[in-house]
């Protein structure tokens, strides 16, 4: 039933109680125009360079299956009293104690390595004395790039040594630790199931990881089926036989719908807009990115993502190119300058050069809505703000709205596992219902085209997606999503995957997601008209082919 109600909100424009459907008239060419030709300028100067930097990782002369491993670890002040923490009051610092290979620890050095990274709330650091209380293994990724546009993916997990360590540590107790994957290539499953048993081995002994780093870091990425096999000997004797699987969950197991309560159904929609707009994105309170970003899926954020930052490095906040920062919220008063400066920025253009920042619980901070709206007088109050600030985004209302209505029917009997699944797919056929249709426009040979310097076929593409709607909304929104680094990137991996697929290959969570949006295209995405397709491939083909006329 509720798949079914989905398709039928998606075919009519949903009704709120004393909320109009207006036309979104204030979505004009000029600003139209400005918002396609900021989605070119970032994904040009991002995600052509990390093409370029994939290539050169993936035909190395000698293999590498990632850049490097790290090991970060707590050390009291005292010991190590670095000049970068002079005015931070804390017992401990992080530093980068191991780095593999060992040349990475000859005076070279990457942005990613920033130890404070890997464990931001070191100034609240505390020994562990007790192994009943020691937390979890918490696993987490980071997504930088460092002053040369290269970008890096961080596959982490936060751990304690085993107890019979802590029995002998017993005075100083136990301090948490990361152990980190370095590598270029997005796939956090594999990576994160391979720094579990690198993780296995640490705990053995760091002798013991080292072997098995050696064993594994000149092979190739497993692309075509997704699993790394790697057999340990000792002598002649066959010892253990690893197998690390790039499969990982399946929808519905990301407790995504427990975050969207918490945000509250209109905020969540907001940041969802702002995630697919490309905007700088702050989140004070506990960290919630995983949970965020897996709600626009089949897509993922390809630009900067830190979970929570730290205190020692709050100047990234004024990076221009987009970024997720997670931030403790004892340090948003230390933002004041950032927070003034966009309030007094006029947000009408898109929040062309603006910042998104949201508190957890508090809600939307900056920027405010244009429109104050009495919470008492107005019981749909969070809906229009949630409107008002997704149309500067240039994302139509009527989009939005469904969007919002999706989103409470899948809330109806609360969060959990179920609700989880119903979210995603409210996304996905939300996804579908404006750019399902991609495949039928050609997208795949259009991107290959594109990429060996013919983007003629991808402007074409673009206009048959683009003229396949009706409605006025859904073209606006295609016409400068399409051009977003977010869509781009999706389109390249969808490519890339499909020249390497085989019929063994392990389905992991992207996969998963990819397979559930082509099968709701197949019901929700609008048909191309033959006629209309075949007078656009005619003008292209005389544009083609004319300067050879």
């Amino acid at each position: 039933m509720f798949f079914g109600s989905i398709y039928l909100k998606l075919s009519r424009n949903c009704q709120f109680d004393n909320l109009e459907l207006e036309a979104d008239d204030d979505i004009t060419e000029s600003k139209l125009k400005r918002k396609v030709t900021r989605a070119k300028l970032i994904h040009r100067h991002t995600l052509i360079l990390y093409d370029q930097q994939i290539k050169e990782f993936s035909k190395q002369t000698i293999p590498q299956l990632f850049d490097r491993a790290l090991i970060v670890k707590l050390i009291s002040r005292n010991d190590c009293n670095g000049p970068f923490y002079k005015n931070i009051n804390c017992r401990y610092i992080p530093m980068v104690v191991y780095t593999y290979p060992e040349i990475y620890s000859n005076g070279q050095s990457s942005s990613v390595d920033c130890a404070d990274l890997f464990i931001p709330d070191f100034t609240r650091a505390r020994p562990y004395y007790h192994c009943n209380v020691l937390p979890r293994d918490e696993e987490f990724m980071l997504t930088l790039t460092d002053q040369n546009g290269k970008r890096s993916f961080a596959y982490c997990i936060k751990h304690f040594l085993q107890e019979d360590e802590l029995s002998q540590d017993k005075v100083r107790g136990l301090l948490p630790e990361v152990f980190a994957l370095v590598s270029p290539i997005h796939a956090s499953t594999f990576y994160t199931a391979l720094a579990r048993e690198c993780v296995k081995h640490l705990r053995k002994g760091l002798d013991i990881l080292k072997k098995l780093l050696d064993a594994i870091f000149n092979r190739r990425f497993p692309s075509n089926d997704g699993v790394l096999r790697v057999t340990q000997t000792e002598g002649n004797l066959l010892k253990r036989e690893i197998t690390i699987r790039g499969e990982g969950s399946i929808l519905g197991h990301t407790n995504c719908s427990f975050i969207v309560s918490r945000f509250g159904v209109e905020i969540t929609v907001s940041l969802i807009g702002a995630l697919l707009a490309e905007q700088r994105i702050l989140i004070g309170g506990d960290s919630v990115m995983q949970s965020l970003v897996s709600l626009i899926q089949p897509f993922s954020w390809p630009y900067t993502l830190v979970p929570v930052l730290p205190d020692s490095l709050l100047e990234l906040t004024s990076s221009p190119t987009p970024y997720i920062l997670g931030i403790l919220r004892n340090n948003l008063h230390k933002l004041k300058d950032l927070i003034v400066g966009e309030m007094d920025i006029d947000v009408g253009d898109c929040i062309k050069e603006g910042v998104l920042i949201v508190d957890l619980d508090g809600g939307i901070l900056v920027p405010q809505p244009s429109r104050l709206y009495v919470a008492s007088k107005n019981h749909d109050y969070k809906a229009k703000c949630a409107i008002d600030l997704c149309q500067k985004l240039l994302i139509p209302k009527k989009l939005v709205l469904t969007l919002i209505s999706l989103f409470k029917e899948a809330l109806e009997n609360g969060p959990n596992s179920v609700a989880d699944d119903r979210l995603q797919r409210a996304m996905l056929t939300w996804f579908a219902s404006l750019i399902g249709h991609y495949k039928s426009c050609g997208y795949y040979s259009a991107y290959m085209a594109d990429i060996n310097g013919n983007s003629e076929l991808f402007h074409t593409s673009k206009r048959l997606l683009v003229s396949a709607h009706s409605s006025k909304s859904a073209k606006s929104f295609t016409e400068w999503f399409v051009e977003t680094g977010i869509f781009r990137d999706w389109l390249r991996r969808r490519v890339t995957t499909s020249l390497d697929s085989t019929d063994n290959k392990i389905m992991n969570s992207e996969d998963a997601a990819n397979q559930h949006f082509d099968e709701i295209s197949l019901t929700v995405a609008p048909q191309l008209s033959q006629k209309r397709f075949r007078n656009i491939f005619s003008r292209s083909r005389f544009g083609i082919f004319r300067s050879f006329f």
